[in-house]
């Protein structure tokens, strides 16, 4: 579990470091103030900076077109992986990049950009790369390649050769367990759902989604996914008390379809992470203390790490209620500008965050 965390050169952070770190983090700011940028820092460092990580965060916010053209030694590079770094621009040959850092030094991830030789054996019909020094790169030299890497713990991966065709990688499919989930702002895939609901199918877990949906309707019995031949893909159908027939899961209502797919996310990350970006989302005010109290609950029985944001001063409230009946589990924190245009944390404690929703005081 981290029990900080600093981010560099991510987005529109110069420099951040969050100390005190809960096992329920939740985050609170104005619009662009860096609560989603956030999420995807603990994401990305999560997912030890991987290609698909690094395409799954540009593609959310629809960031795939390149747009301008830079150079870096040789190469003439468009990726719009560039919208990751700050200002949306690559870091140069020997520059600083992103850096994601916890409490353990030797778990800092260098994300930057680094020139290498493919140097040729003819008698072997093989290739190899050679790492330049950035003062040691010469940019007529057609044999110079520049990649995107990422340096942890005194070893480099090559992530992408920057200039290269077939980028995005493709997507592999795969229903298995995961060490970071996420629940976006609009909702997740059906194809994630399912795979998640048919990871946890016929085991415990299942019973505690299902109660988690009875927090809003208690005539909810079961869920099971079929085939939607219309659409290609498989649906959530709900059995209740209420109606014969089964019904679709989304006919009833965004509170329903949110809380299933927290709860589920939840349930499919033991040992884990689990990032939850507007959390109020769907959820009427007066069951998200029950909702709170289930993710304390949970997050506590898996493992589990969880880092929400929210808009909302009724979450917030609800928050605060679970957070003192579990005094030693939750964490908050309101993300500001200051007059330089950089974003400074600042911490409430249990106590200070209640005089603050008793006083009706702005904290979001």
């Amino acid at each position: 579990m981290l029990k900080s965390f600093s981010i560099a050169r991510f987005r529109l952070f110069r420099s951040l470091e969050v100390s005190s770190l809960g096992r329920v983090n939740l985050l609170v700011g104005k619009n662009n103030s860096g609560k989603s940028a956030f999420l995807e820092a603990v994401q990305l460092f999560a997912e030890r900076a991987s290609p698909h990580s690094l395409w799954d965060l540009v593609s959310v916010r629809e960031e795939t077109w390149s747009g301008r053209i830079e150079i870096i030694g040789n190469e003439e590079v468009g990726s719009p992986i560039r919208h990751l770094f700050r200002e949306h621009q690559l870091p140069g040959l020997g520059d600083q990049g992103i850096v994601l850092g916890s409490d353990q030094d030797e778990d800092e991830i260098h994300i930057c950009t680094v020139a290498y030789r493919r140097l040729h054996d003819e008698e072997e019909d093989v290739s190899r790369l050679e790492r330049l020094e950035p003062e040691g790169v010469e940019i007529s030299d057609p044999e110079v390649e520049v990649y995107l890497v990422a340096e942890n713990g005194g070893r480099t991966r090559r992530l992408m050769k920057l200039a290269e065709s077939g980028w995005p990688p493709r997507a592999v499919r795969m229903p298995v367990p995961k060490k970071v989930r996420v629940v976006p702002t609009r909702s997740m895939l059906t194809h994630e759902v399912a795979d998640l609901w048919d990871l946890i199918g016929l085991t415990p877990l299942e019973e505690e989604v299902l109660a988690g949906l009875k927090l809003i309707d208690e005539s909810i019995e079961d869920v099971a996914f079929v085939e939607d031949r219309g659409r290609g893909s498989r649906m959530p159908l709900v059995r209740t008390t209420k109606f014969d027939e089964p019904v679709p899961l989304n006919s009833m209502g965004d509170g329903v379809s949110r809380l299933f797919q927290i709860v589920l996310a939840l349930a499919n990350v033991e040992d884990g992470i689990l990032l939850v970006d507007e959390f109020e989302n769907g959820l009427h005010w007066s069951i998200q203390p029950r909702v709170w109290e289930t993710v304390f609950r949970l997050a506590s029985k898996l493992n589990v790490q969880v880092f929400a944001t929210t808009h909302s001063r009724d979450c917030v409230e609800a928050f605060h209620s679970a957070w003192q009946e579990n005094p030693d589990s939750g964490a908050f924190f309101r993300l500001s500008l200051d007059d330089q245009g950089e974003v400074r944390p600042v911490a409430y404690d249990l106590e200070t965050l209640g005089d603050a929703v008793d006083t009706r005081v702005e904290v979001r």
